[in-house]
């Protein structure tokens, strides 16, 4: 273990700190997987376009293909006369071209005739026999699109750690690509503590709690395209806590420790982390509200990153949200961010405190944050939550109309 550090750190040096010393972002494993089922998921390759799309040039109206050049001059007052050829149905391949004069009638999504580089549409013409007047001028390209204009065979259409969702898999189909590289990240999440019981406990025991944050956590890391893993529930014991991080990571990649908020076993979690291999605990403790009994260690050999979240629900979502997330970006080579930050003015006062950076859930009140404060142990608070607004160490009292920085994720 290379040592970590004894002091608070501010929250974005922590998560530049783990950064480097895990040398992110790491080469990650990915596996195939058939289209219907990565939904939601993030790509672990670079994909390529095999081909151009279109595949061939196709009009985007119902009209007339001819040569633009052909069309010089033309208006209502003095129209060009052009041969028609014929047509080209819909779904047909035609080696049909056409020449000087001439043209063929084409329809919206069709092939586009050898030669053509423009369409005239149907109402900006009138028929004849087998002549049509057309009364418009027209550029090159006007009306049709070419082939591989949208995309040229050999392009990356999907990048590494891209989400997939409805915004590309379009792309994936239209070009023939139904099997997909997906990051293959294994995320566990571990529960400690002597009083935390499953969530489908019928009946709470005295003393006892259900546990909110293995469910919180999986499904806020499902959203952002890192599918995890729910373990066991542990107990606030040394050994059975030592045995069960080593057990998992066997296999994790990541292993998230959701609890153990006491003195006593933050000292077990620092103990087990101290003795991972090299550089083992980072950070213990990071200068935010709430949040601060965080802990972040990994293996760099191993490629393993271990983090302990507090044990109380909103501490545990916010630290996901705000140090998680973008640890788990970097890793995964992501250039974005999990959230944006936005101005907003405040429909309410808001209270701080100088010295640590604070995240307070906000709601939305007619286009202004609310302030919606609440309790390290709330479990209830960010279920309405636009977002999250964050107090620098420098700021305390914020007052109604003026305007602050809001995470939104």
């Amino acid at each position: 273990m290379s040592g970590f550090a004894k002091e608070l750190m501010l929250r974005k040096d922590a998560i530049e700190y783990v950064s480097s010393a895990l040398d992110f972002p790491w080469p990650l494993k990915s596996r195939f997987a058939h289209l219907d089922e990565s939904l939601g998921k993030r790509s672990g390759k670079n994909r390529l376009s095999p081909l151009d799309y279109p595949p061939f040039s196709r009009s985007t109206r119902d009209g007339y293909a001819l040569r633009s050049g052909d069309s010089a001059g033309a208006s209502d007052a003095l129209p060009v006369f052009l041969r028609v050829r014929g047509e080209i149905p819909m779904g047909v391949w035609s080696e049909a071209a056409i020449g000087e004069g001439e043209c063929l009638l084409v329809h919206t999504g069709g092939m586009i005739p050898e030669g053509a580089d423009a369409v005239v549409m149907v109402e900006d013409t009138v028929k004849a026999g087998n002549w049509v007047e057309v009364r418009k001028a027209l550029q090159s390209g006007e009306n049709l699109v070419f082939r591989g204009e949208e995309i040229v065979r050999g392009e990356k259409i999907l990048g590494a750690g891209e989400l997939l969702d409805y915004r590309n898999v379009g792309i994936l189909a239209t070009l023939g690509i139904c099997s997909v590289e997906l990051l293959d990240l294994k995320i566990g999440i571990l529960s400690t503590g002597d009083e935390i019981v499953p969530a489908e406990t019928p009946e709470l025991p005295p003393g006892k709690i259900r546990d909110a944050n293995a469910w919180f956590l999986e499904f806020l890391l499902s959203r952002h395209g890192f599918p995890s893993r729910r373990l066991e529930i542990v107990p606030d014991c040394r050994e059975s806590l030592a045995e069960s991080v080593m057990k998992n990571l066997e296999e994790a990649d990541i292993l998230i420790l959701s609890g153990g908020s006491s003195v006593s076993v933050r000292d077990f979690c620092s103990e087990i982390m101290e003795n991972l291999p090299s550089p083992g605990l980072l950070v213990r403790g990071v200068n935010m509200s709430p949040g601060k009994p965080l802990l972040m260690a990994g293996c760099l050999p191993d490629r393993r990153l271990v983090m302990g979240l507090p044990g109380h629900p909103l501490s545990c979502s916010i630290v996901a949200i705000t140090v998680l997330l973008p640890l788990l970006y970097r890793l995964a080579g992501i250039e974005a961010l999990p959230f944006r930050t936005v101005q907003a003015r405040l429909a309410s006062d808001v209270f701080g405190k100088a010295g640590v950076e604070e995240f307070i859930p906000a709601v939305d009140l007619n286009g202004e944050v609310l302030p919606m404060p609440g309790k390290s142990g709330y479990v209830s608070v960010l279920r309405d939550a636009k977002g999250l607004i964050r107090l620098t160490e420098n700021e305390e009292t914020r007052r109604k109309g003026e305007t602050v920085e809001v995470l939104e994720w």
